[in-house]
């Protein structure tokens, strides 16, 4: 009885009650249907400091737009493998606000695909949290581990919270995602 109350612990949001252990609802593909950097939605950014900026190009002026949008699958093993894989469109609008047969509106669209193999697995009673509330994933290529707080597991639905700090600038930013099952 100690086991499945152990295996079925659950979160802040969790379900009151799941048959199914944590680890058997991490395991499988999710797509991120949410993902706020600071409370800002993250996967779709524009590039520029606003929506649109007046610029002066070869046809005269212009106004220029460019769209990130990123798509993120994580997929998890039940032996601890991870893959993500991370689609980024990129959608660039050159408006030229005096059209002519030579100068006209611009639109490009083009994506990129990576692919990270990695290694998943949960924390243990570390400080405040209990066995299970943490999940810990590996990059062995670039030695980068992030930890995330898991908020909510069900079987279709994830919530993980993060303090992420980028090695460069030293600047700290929490991280919100929410992971629909696929």
């Amino acid at each position: 009885m100690l086991a499945i109350w152990d295996g079925c612990k659950k979160g802040a949001e969790d379900p009151f009650f799941s048959i199914w252990s944590r680890k058997h609802r991490v395991v499988g593909t999710w797509k991120i249907t949410s993902y706020q950097v600071n409370f800002v939605d993250s996967l779709r950014r524009l590039t520029l400091p606003q929506d649109s900026q007046v610029i002066y190009g070869i046809c005269g002026l212009e106004t220029d737009v460019n769209i990130r949008t990123y798509d993120y699958v994580w997929t998890f093993d039940k032996h601890g493998g991870y893959t993500q894989k991370l689609t980024i469109l990129y959608d660039t609008i050159h408006d030229i606000l005096n059209n002519t047969t030579v100068c006209e509106d611009y639109f490009a669209h083009d994506s990129t695909i990576t692919v990270t193999v990695a290694s998943w697995n949960f924390t243990g009673n570390i400080g405040d949290f209990k066995n299970k509330e943490q999940l810990y994933i590996y990059d062995p290529d670039t030695k980068v581990a992030q930890v995330y707080d898991i908020i909510e597991l069900r079987e279709k639905e994830m919530k993980l919270e993060t303090e992420f700090v980028d090695p460069v600038s030293n600047v700290a930013s929490l991280r919100n995602l929410t992971l629909t099952a696929q």
